[in-house]
């Protein structure tokens, strides 16, 4: 089983805008509707009007887009690492690229971290943060703080 990431954001970008953005961000290919590299698949879209998820209600913003990173659970640990560190300097650059608001789940429970009014904050709860090789590199200097898990 894949471990699944969500990104929900307020940004207003077409779908083949978000694609390319995100198969740039983490160094993929297009295939198809999605994105591949080596132990990572990303789909992004921009969401129907009336398909959007609650999860934008729930935590104040209008949500507009949605890209589901898949961490395969068949590559060694370094490939899964290496995926897990490009999926997050990949929504890091998409906030940078798009200001907006939105949050980044696992399992559509944990919000992992989240834009609070400007700037990402990161939830110093989830392990990863120090578990992953080279992950204190990627979040430098970014607020980190245990966020609300409203969810769970």
């Amino acid at each position: 089983m894949a471990l699944e990431y969500v990104l929900y954001a307020s940004a207003d970008v077409a779908t083949e805008e978000i694609l390319a953005f995100m198969a740039n961000a983490v160094g993929g290919e297009i295939v198809g509707t999605f994105v591949r590299r080596d132990a990572l698949e990303v789909t992004a879209y921009r969401d129907d009007p009336g398909d959007e998820a609650p999860i934008g209600g729930m935590l104040g913003f209008t949500h507009r887009v949605t890209a589901t990173y898949r961490l395969s659970s068949r590559a060694t640990d370094e490939a899964r690492d290496e995926a897990t560190r490009a999926m997050i300097r990949s929504v890091l650059s998409f906030f940078t690229r798009y200001p907006s608001d939105g949050v980044l789940l696992h399992d559509d429970s944990r919000i992992i971290l989240q834009p609070l009014n400007g700037p990402v904050v990161i939830d110093s709860d989830w392990e990863d943060w120090t578990e992953v090789p080279g992950m204190s590199h990627v979040v430098a200097g970014l607020d980190r703080r245990s966020l609300p898990q409203p969810l769970r």
